[in-house]
């Protein structure tokens, strides 16, 4: 079993305040930046909850999102988050083709995390890099999710069927953690958001000004 899954199993109020914090990511919109805003705050979760040393990868690093240190042991993980099954983008550079994604070197396991609006649950998942590559002899070309031309010309990912399969190697590892909890109403804490969010901002630059 992977350390983080682990600890998670452990500590299972960390997971509940991600699934109880997914909605408020989204008071901001619901363009690429959510993706980010869940990855910044799994994490604070890591090391606030968890208590555990996250580095973040430089800008131009592609091959890992951030390292987490569990006990003596640092662990790589490319963070894909995502509403509900879909397919995962792991490339965002260049034009997309199936020769391109032939190509493509996983160089880290995924740490995937998604939720089901419909059940109000939240799973986190670690695709191990061996299983990963297992999956990619066995199903060739459909491991791959190429757009289709004229709607995103960028990049390329693993098809929905690819990550089903990967979802089903981690439960049968037992490389998984879930939990459901209730959703925040955003039209109720919209208000307190705005304000709690202009006062950080207020006070930082009060604070910290040139």
């Amino acid at each position: 079993m992977d350390p983080l899954i682990k600890l998670l199993k452990e500590k299972p109020d960390a997971l509940k305040i991600l699934c109880s914090a997914w909605n408020i990511l989204y008071i901001e919109g619901h363009g690429p930046d959510v993706g980010k805003r869940r990855e910044n705050l799994l994490r604070m979760i890591f090391e606030k909850e968890l208590g555990l040393k996250v580095d973040v990868s430089s800008s131009t690093e592609r091959g890992w999102d951030i390292s987490v240190t569990v006990g003596k042991e640092k662990r790589m993980y490319s963070v894909k988050t995502s509403e509900g099954l879909r397919e995962v983008k792991v490339a965002w550079n260049g034009y997309p083709s199936i020769e391109r994604a032939k190509e493509y070197k996983f160089t880290a396991p995924i740490l995937y995390v998604i939720r089901d609006r419909s059940n109000n649950e939240i799973s986190v998942f670690v695709f191990e890099l061996e299983d990963i590559k297992k999956l990619r002899e066995e199903l060739g070309d459909n491991m791959w999710w190429i757009p289709k031309e004229g709607t995103n010309p960028r990049g390329f990912g693993l098809s929905k069927s690819a990550i089903e399969k990967l979802i089903d190697i981690a439960k049968n590892k037992d490389n998984y953690v879930s939990c459901t909890c209730q959703p925040v109403d955003l039209k109720k804490i919209a208000k307190d958001y705005w304000d709690g969010w202009y006062n950080l901002v207020k006070n930082l630059a009060l604070k910290y000004k040139q």
